[in-house]
């Protein structure tokens, strides 16, 4: 298993209450493999790729920049040891919904690994918040047309990347000494199923 894990940002303006921030991990789950600027550039044309592919359930005015910079970091410790720029620049994707929405409303998909750690099952989340109107039914929950859109666009990311040997990971994150469970060192999980919640999620913060 490598050592270390790239993070893809993809930056959400439009809203009010501050900018928000969508952080995915990446893993190569055999080595060799570099994350270089070649690395870099398949990592952030499959994320684009995939917000892309739900713009139908974002309100058009929300704008996503996927940054071309993915940086490295070690995953037991948690240290930034590089840094890798995509040389074109993913283009801006926008919402294309029309409909209204919520500003703090929307969907929540479940990061599976079907693993176990420290007695919990590994899961992480990605935050689609706000969804449109459209992406819901009449009590509030999430269209099932909605969470197969959504649970294709992402694991369209893995099968993009499969060939290249890079694949979603959940980064738990390492815990420093004197802190809550700590110390504990960092671990990676790579993502094998996304499910995105029936159930709407309300995000508090624009970071997730």
């Amino acid at each position: 298993m490598a050592v270390v894990l790239s993070i893809c940002r993809t930056n959400w303006s439009g809203t009010t209450g501050g900018p928000g921030l969508t952080q995915l991990a990446f893993e190569a789950p055999t080595d060799p493999h570099s994350w270089d600027a070649a690395a870099a550039q398949r990592v952030v044309n499959a994320v684009r790729a995939a917000w892309v592919s739900i713009g139908a359930y974002l309100p058009d005015n929300i704008k996503l920049d996927v940054n071309p910079v993915v940086d490295t970091y070690d995953i037991v410790s948690g240290d930034l040891v590089g840094s890798s720029t995509a040389a074109a620049v993913p283009a801006q994707v926008a919402g294309t919904a029309t409909a209204n929405f919520s500003m703090a409303a929307g969907c929540k998909v479940n990061l599976n690994t079907g693993q176990i750690r420290n007695g919990r099952r590994v899961r992480g989340s990605v935050f689609i918040v706000p969804a449109a109107s459209n992406a819901f039914t009449t009590d509030g929950l999430v269209l099932g047309t909605a969470r197969s859109a959504i649970n294709a666009a992402f694991a369209g990311i893995n099968t993009t990347l499969a060939s290249s040997n890079e694949q979603m990971t959940v980064w738990s994150r390492p815990i420093p000494e004197g802190k809550q469970y700590g110390p504990r060192d960092g671990a990676s999980t790579l993502v094998t199923g996304f499910e995105t919640s029936e159930k709407t999620a309300i995000l508090k913060g624009r970071r997730d």
